[in-house]
């Protein structure tokens, strides 16, 4: 079935090849052309609008829950800083206790002893 004289004696090899289509046929396979676009564009429109809406709405809830856990800090700051100033008061003499707090980034400054002052943490 390789030769070449078995080949073009195939029943569907004596129609034209480029034949001419007719203009509604070409009109009708645009508009579903288009048609098929436009509903992709419109599914994909649609899928990134609800993804973008689902991550701001995750994003506001997180916002949330820290300005809550910041409300919460500032409540407590104030007791904690006095209970660091006496502290640092306390530990002034004991170079032990100033090691430790240097391991933990807490510096105390030398008139934290005399005034009551709030430690500087270390960075």
């Amino acid at each position: 079935m390789s030769a070449p004289q078995e080949i073009q004696n195939e029943p569907g090899a004596n129609r034209p090849v480029d034949e001419p289509m007719d203009v509604t046929t070409a009109v009708r396979q645009l508009r579903v052309l288009v048609c098929g676009l436009g509903a992709g564009l419109l599914i994909v429109s649609v899928a990134l609008t609800a993804f973008v809406y689902k991550q701001n709405r995750n994003l506001i809830g997180t916002a949330s829950v820290r300005q809550r856990q910041i409300s919460q800090l500032q409540a407590t700051e104030s007791s904690l800083g006095y209970l660091m100033s006496e502290l640092g008061k306390y530990s002034a003499g004991k170079p032990e206790l100033m090691a430790l707090f240097a391991k933990h980034g807490v510096e105390f400054h030398p008139s934290a002893a005399a005034a009551p002052s709030q430690p500087s943490p270390k960075r």
